[in-house]
């Protein structure tokens, strides 16, 4: 059986409640009873312009949900479905109409919900879940996912992502063991998890040696790779110099040639010759012993 909730700014609230209890009553009288679960299997929603602490109760109402309103969430709404819908879809058009209005709904776990201004969601207990698995929580509502980077750098997906995330929710970067942080509505958040599950990839790494002609290739290796050491908290940029010896060249060893590029331009900018004259000369003899006249 479909029921329809209907509100209008004509009608003062006392008018609105007594037309309801009315209906409930011709229709309880007209029609034989109807198992629970029948009699709320869909509802076609109708607030035009409605005082949105009413529509919230009302929606509550239909669908179990507890919702507690904070204090700053005032004004009208409008809130109006074609056709009947289930509970969990009235509870997802009512959390869509009210993040249009600047506001979010937290779920607790605990069978409630807060209805809070955008700004302060971030910081209710909403859901958190770790990994790149969608959320637990649902369309409009609030929700922080932790993830865990394996390749790339946190603060690199940092600047990356922050763009994409609502500009009152959140994104952190946690050096320490390479992992975000990041609160937002939980349909933003299945977005994101796509794109860092792309980006968080092992890449191909490449090899180089690079000659050096005038200089010692140790102490430039040495110099180089400390130059080239990625920032605090990653290693997804990390570029490997090693030197050899026998042939006094460089092996550079970087995850994207760009990294490889940047190495070589160092070694070549250190391989440079010295301007001034050394005061060592080698004198080859040809006829005397070398060990005798040194002494």
């Amino acid at each position: 059986m479909k029921t329809s909730f209907r509100s209008t700014p004509e009608f003062p609230a006392l008018r609105r409640i007594a037309a309801g209890v009315l209906l409930c009553c011709a229709f309880a009288t007209a029609l034989p009873p109807l198992p629970a679960f029948a009699q709320e299997n869909a509802a076609a929603l109708s607030f035009v312009n409605a005082d949105i602490e009413s529509v919230i109760k009302a929606v509550g109402h239909y669908t179990g949900m507890t919702f507690i309103v904070d204090p700053r969430v005032k004004g009208t709404l409008t809130l109006q479905s074609e056709k009947a819908l289930t509970k969990t879809q009235a509870f997802g058009l009512l959390t869509s109409a009210l993040r249009l209005q600047g506001y979010a709904v937290v779920t607790t776990g605990e069978g409630y919900a807060k209805v809070v201004p955008e700004a302060e969601a971030k910081l209710q207990s909403s859901p958190t879940q770790v990994g790149t698995r969608g959320s637990r929580a649902q369309g409009d509502q609030i929700a922080t996912q932790i993830y865990h980077l394996q390749y790339e750098s946190a603060a690199n997906l940092t600047a990356v992502l922050r763009p994409l995330i609502s500009p009152n929710n959140s994104i952190m970067a946690n050096p320490g063991n390479n992992s975000l942080v990041i609160t937002d509505y939980a349909d933003n958040l299945r977005r994101l998890s796509r794109i860092i599950a792309a980006l968080d990839a092992p890449v191909a790494a490449d090899l180089d040696v690079v000659p050096i002609r005038n200089g010692i290739a140790s102490d430039i290796a040495t110099l180089v790779g400390r130059l080239m050491e990625p920032a605090a908290g990653g290693d997804s940029g990390r570029v490997t110099v090693l030197a050899d010896a026998r042939t006094n060249s460089i092996v550079v060893r970087a995850p994207s040639q760009a990294r490889a590029n940047l190495a070589k331009s160092l070694i070549a900018k250190l391989d440079q010759p010295t301007s001034e004259k050394g005061n060592i000369h080698v004198v080859y003899l040809k006829n005397a012993d070398a060990t005798r006249v040194a002494q």
